[in-house]
């Protein structure tokens, strides 16, 4: 099966994504571990696990992990991960999420593998506002690919507020809520891939959950 993930022609969809393996708080016995305090101020000891999962047709194959002691952060954990993850080739689509957005790291994945990157912007970032005021000003909304009430419009030239990026950014911003109120709420996804219209860019990163259902 990690075989087949190699082969084959095409693009390849990918998502990464971490999770916490928590063990007993008052064990200081579990090597490498470590403690992180959590937003409620209770701790917790653990592990952080990341996943590289990859969609084969329908379902989702795990082709790669990293494992760290659970305060360390996502990218310092997935960055050489992404480097030499063998299943990564020219041509494919990594689906991240909020945690991952390292401008860097997008620079390497597009000029060094060739492989574009899409993940859902920081509500409070400067780039998530500069490319919802840049829908709004561009005012070509369309039909939501799958959501009748929501509406979706690409905007081009967004890398810029991110910090260390040195290739082109893409964003959809995608507006819901809008019959229930005047002012709709927004979500951003931005890609490295500059070929994909509003609706590949939504569809794709709703590929998401299909690898995660399909593990």
């Amino acid at each position: 099966m990690l075989q087949y993930a190699r082969l084959g022609r095409g693009r390849r969809i990918h998502i990464l994504d971490t999770t916490h393996v928590e063990v007993a708080l008052e064990t200081g016995t579990y090597e490498c571990s470590g403690v992180v305090k959590n937003d409620d101020g209770t701790r917790a000891r653990g592990y952080k696990l990341a996943t590289l999962r990859t969609l084969l047709d329908r379902a989702g194959l795990l082709t790669q992990m990293a494992m760290s002691a659970i305060q360390v952060h996502d990218m310092a954990l997935c960055r050489p991960l992404l480097e030499e993850a063998p299943v990564l080739r020219a041509g494919d689509l990594l689906l991240e999420d909020r945690g991952f957005i390292d401008g860097a790291t997008l620079s390497a994945l597009k000029r060094q593998r060739q492989v574009d990157v899409h993940h859902p912007a920081q509500s409070q970032h400067a780039g998530t506002r500069e490319a919802i005021q840049l829908a709004e000003m561009a005012d070509t909304w369309q039909p939501h690919p799958t959501r009748a009430d929501q509406t979706i419009c690409r905007v081009r030239g967004v890398e810029h507020m991110w910090t260390e990026c040195e290739v082109p950014l893409n964003a959809c911003v995608i507006a819901f809520g809008i019959r229930r109120k005047s002012v709709p709420d927004y979500i951003v996804l931005i890609t490295t891939d500059p070929k994909l219209s509003a609706p590949w860019i939504v569809r794709h990163y709703e590929e998401r959950p299909e690898i995660e259902a399909g593990l």
